[in-house]
């Protein structure tokens, strides 16, 4: 049975957060399993780090030594998997279809290079924009909002998606902003609880066991956020709404 689309409109930023939470309540446990499933290397792998030391300073230098890069490059492929599955499903999922997860995984697969070097580039040109005093990174971070969307939804290409997600950011680049800085206030408050509870244990094994924790729950809401707000610049700039609706009839 096909899940009920959400309306597709336009939305102010607190109202795209209430549907991105709004579709994580519709299926939690597929969207929690495939955040444990992609985060799962990453723990595993800084347990594997961590677990031989005892003390919390030789924990500390096993994690600046050259462990970090190994976990560095882990996050980067797990969280790439992890944003391109989620959106798949989401973005199904909001327009009133129903997607299996193992199909959004092997879609997901086939454009994870993409999405990977993606990543990256949009992380270099934010800190790049970084030296240019914290706007800079804003900007940055707001022009190139939709670059994985546009190649999990659209089939773009790396650098097609960059111009195509600059593209839906003219003009709207303080509501884009409003948006991702709300969905990360809430990121952080989740996650600075679970660092507050770590903190009654001197460990960093338990510190990364409960933050880890806190991310597999929280960061489907970025992915499925990042979604809606692509829509929402679509539906602003292309009358994607209408597109929808004249299709339906």
């Amino acid at each position: 049975m096909s899940p009920t689309p959400l309306p597709l409109r336009a939305r102010s930023a607190t109202e795209i957060v209430d549907a991105a939470f709004q579709l994580y309540r519709r299926d939690p446990v597929t969207y929690l399993f495939v955040s444990a499933l992609c985060y799962s290397p990453i723990l595993v792998l800084q347990l594997l780090v961590l677990g031989p030391a005892t003390e919390l300073s030789e924990q500390m230098a096993r994690l600046t030594a050259g462990y970090s890069i190994a976990i560095m490059f882990g996050y980067w492929v797990s969280v790439s998997l992890m944003s391109a599955v989620i959106i798949r499903l989401a973005s199904e999922d909001y327009l009133g279809r129903r997607l299996e997860p193992v199909v959004a995984v092997r879609d997901a697969v086939v454009k994870l290079p993409a999405v990977m070097f993606a990543f990256l580039l949009k992380y270099i040109l934010m800190v790049i924009g970084l030296f240019l005093f914290i706007i800079g990174l804003l900007y940055m971070l707001t022009r190139y909002f939709a670059v994985t969307s546009a190649i999990v939804i659209e089939g773009r290409g790396v650098f097609t998606s960059f111009g195509r997600s600059a593209v839906l950011s003219r003009g709207r680049k303080l509501h884009i902003l409003g948006t991702l800085l709300l969905s990360f206030l809430i990121f952080m408050i989740i996650y600075f609880a679970a660092l507050f509870l770590s903190g009654l244990v001197p460990s960093m094994v338990v510190m990364t066991v409960l933050t880890t924790a806190a991310s597999i729950v929280i960061y489907p809401m970025f992915a499925i956020t990042e979604m809606l707000l692509y829509y929402d610049a679509r539906v602003r700039s292309e009358g994607y709404d209408i597109e929808m609706m004249a299709e339906g009839l």
